[in-house]
């Protein structure tokens, strides 16, 4: 989540320079520390890369727990503190100091502050060697988040005018990811209250769980939850309707010429014969089963995460309705409007009949152009496509 990697040492300068690293190494890690190799199917392999580990420096009769050890430590001798070699151990029940590597420059993003508290969105994170080798982060303008050792908690401020924004003392570790901030009256409006900020090192075409790990954005709503809270499978609705203006959803999309004049809807209509059900001869008939694909661009709405397998953007329906000039398509989004659907006549018929949205239809979106991810001051991250 700190946008860090663990990576197997290679040598035992590295392990050493490893155990230098920690505060008072001793008396907080009991001069041991976890090293990032596991045990998978009889052999040893990196967490960060999964391939085999060459450099396992073992002590005497080690490794020995077979399956049941399937994690190394670091050990240290207690006296003159010399590297002593790696032992196998319990993954589940020992608990050890960790590292991580770090990028010099690690950048991390902030998100759903409010637009009034005009707080820095971009920051770059350093380890303060001072501070229990907490994480504190620097804005690009004038804000930092920073841990008090004197309220135990992180803090949001402003340093231009030295005011705390937010407040976060849930953890002593570190508020990466998404998590409830206190804030006081007067940033978000005149009283106080909670609100769930999210900070990450994710880029801007990943998306990131409530832990902070980052996962590629395609793999949102894609049906398999990746994130540990499945956070990447909530709220997977595909369209988002105007807040600011209506959407008519017994008019067809249709566009203004510069003019003035009015640009028709585009439908392109196409038929599958699914199967021939009956021929008469005599009559000179034969009947079938169709399948009717409607295609148009609706631009008066915004399409939310879509796949590229078009039959994971399906628009669930919830009801059928008619009206003038088209169908409507209950999405669910009870509050919200219909999306229009054309309708196809039959003029051929003896009561010219025409296409109907039923159980039978479904409404499903292509994608077509390039996405915008939401907005900062948004909490979730969507990418939002047009038209």
């Amino acid at each position: 989540s700190l946008g860090g990697r663990q990576e197997p040492p290679g040598q035992e300068e590295e392990v050493v320079k490893i155990s230098e690293r920690f505060g008072d190494f001793m008396e907080n890690c009991n001069n041991k520390f976890w090293v990032p190799v596991r045990q998978e199917g009889g052999r040893w392999i990196s967490l960060s890369s999964s391939s085999l580990v060459p450099y396992l420096p073992w002590t005497p009769g080690q490794p020995n727990g077979g399956r049941h050890q399937a994690c190394v430590e670091a050990k240290f001798d207690k006296l003159n503190g010399s590297f002593q070699g790696y032992n196998d151990l319990n993954c589940a029940k020992s608990i050890r100091c960790f590292f991580c590597k770090l990028n010099t420059l690690q950048k991390f993003s902030l998100r759903g502050m409010c637009k009034e508290a005009i707080t820095d969105t971009k920051f770059v994170m350093s380890v303060d060697m001072q501070n229990s080798n907490r994480p504190h982060w620097k804005g690009y303008r004038t804000t930092e988040i920073s841990f008090s050792s004197s309220s135990s908690s992180w803090l949001l401020m402003d340093t231009s005018s030295e005011k705390v924004v937010a407040t976060y003392n849930e953890s002593s570790h570190w508020p990466v990811g998404r998590h409830t901030w206190r804030i006081p009256p007067g940033v978000c409006g005149s009283q106080g209250g909670r609100r769930e900020l999210l900070l990450s090192s994710c880029s801007s075409s990943e998306f990131s769980c409530g832990d902070g790990t980052c996962l590629p954005l395609s793999s949102k709503c894609d049906g398999i939850s990746d994130c540990k809270d499945e956070l990447d499978e909530r709220d997977c609705r595909v369209v988002e309707f105007p807040t600011q203006k209506q959407y008519r959803e017994v008019l067809p999309p249709v566009e203004r010429k510069a003019g003035g004049g009015i640009i028709p809807t585009k439908v392109k209509v196409g038929v599958d014969v699914m199967s021939i059900t009956e021929i008469m001869e005599s009559a000179m008939k034969w009947g079938c089963k169709l399948q009717l694909n409607l295609t148009w661009v609706e631009g008066r709405v915004r399409w939310r995460d879509l796949r590229d397998k078009t039959n994971l953007n399906i628009i669930s329906q919830v009801g059928s309705g008619q009206d003038t000039g088209g169908q409507n398509w209950p999405v669910v989004q009870p509050s919200k409007p219909n999306i229009w659907v054309p309708v196809v006549i039959f003029t051929n018929t003896p009561h010219s009949d025409f296409s109907q949205t039923d159980a039978k239809s479904s409404i499903t979106v292509t994608k077509k152009t390039n996405y915008t991810k939401s907005p900062m001051d948004q909490l979730e991250e969507v990418a939002y496509y047009e038209g």
